[in-house]
C-alpha cells in the first residue's frame, strides 16, 4: 500500500548549498589516510556524482587494488573531515531555500536524494542551518553508487508514496526522477545552466528559489 505522506526529495550540493570546497577537501584528506596516498582532487567532477562512484574513480585513477577495509576507513574518516572543514567554513545556503523549505515543510515531508553519505548529508545541513526541516528518509551515496537506485530506496523507505517530487541541479537528478516515477524538478543553481537543463524535459524547471512561484503552484502551498 502506498504511504499517505507527500513526500519532496531534495538533492544537496548544488540545490540547496554550495560547500565551498570543504567536501572536496575532505575526500582527498580521507582518501589519503585510508589509502596512503596523496589524490588530486582538482579534475573531480562531483555533480550527479555518488561518493561510492568518486571512490572507485580514485583508486582507478592512483592505479589502485579495490580494498574493502580501505573503503570502510575511507567513509569512516570522511564525516569527521567534512566535519571540521565546515566548523571553520560553513555551506552557503542559496537565497531564497529557507522560506521555501519553512513554506513547504507545513505540508509535504522532506527527505534527500543524494549523492553524499549520509553522514555527510546531514552534516551539510546542520552547518547550514537548515536540518531540522528534513526527515530521516532518503537515499545515499553509502546506499548505491547509482542514483536511480539511491532514488527508488528512498521511495521504498518512504512507503512508495505517490506524486513525490524530486529537486535537482543536474541531469542526473532528472533521469533519477523519470527512472522512478518520481515528478522531476530541475534548479538552476549548479554548474548546469537552464538550457542544459531543459534540453533533459524535466518536469518543472525554477531559476532559483526566490523564483518559484510555479513550483509552490505545483506543490499546492
Amino acid at each position: 500500500m502506498a504511504s499517505s505522506e507527500r513526500y519532496i526529495f531534495c538533492d544537496i550540493d548544488g540545490t540547496l548549498l554550495q560547500a565551498k570546497g570543504a567536501g572536496r577537501i575532505a575526500f582527498g584528506d580521507a582518501f589519503q589516510e585510508a589509502y596512503g596516498v596523496p589524490v588530486d582532487m582538482s579534475q573531480i567532477n562531483f555533480a550527479g556524482a555518488t561518493d561510492i562512484r568518486v571512490v572507485e574513480q580514485l583508486v582507478r585513477q592512483e592505479g589502485l587494488r579495490p580494498d574493502p577495509e580501505c573503503v570502510r576507513r575511507f567513509f569512516q574518516m570522511l564525516p569527521e573531515y567534512l566535519d571540521r572543514n565546515m566548523q571553520r567554513d560553513p555551506p552557503e545556503v542559496y537565497s531564497g531555500v529557507i522560506s521555501f523549505l519553512e513554506r513547504v515543510s507545513k505540508h509535504w515531508k522532506l527527505g534527500l536524494v543524494t549523492g553524499n553519505i549520509r553522514a555527510c548529508a546531514f552534516l551539510k545541513l546542520r552547518h547550514g542551518g537548515i536540518d531540522r526541516y528534513f526527515c530521516d528518509v532518503g537515499g545515499f551515496g553509502d546506499d548505491d553508487g547509482d542514483r536511480n537506485r539511491m532514488a527508488a530506496l528512498a521511495l521504498e523507505r518512504a512507503g512508495n508514496p505517490s506524486g513525490a517530487f524530486l529537486l535537482g541541479d543536474t541531469p542526473a537528478d532528472i533521469e533519477a526522477a523519470r527512472s522512478n516515477g518520481l515528478i522531476s524538478v530541475a534548479v538552476c543553481n549548479g554548474q548546469f545552466d537552464r538550457a542544459q537543463l531543459e534540453a533533459e524535459m524535466p518536469d518543472l524547471i525554477v531559476d532559483s528559489f526566490d523564483d518559484a512561484e510555479h513550483l509552490f503552484e505545483a506543490l499546492e502551498v
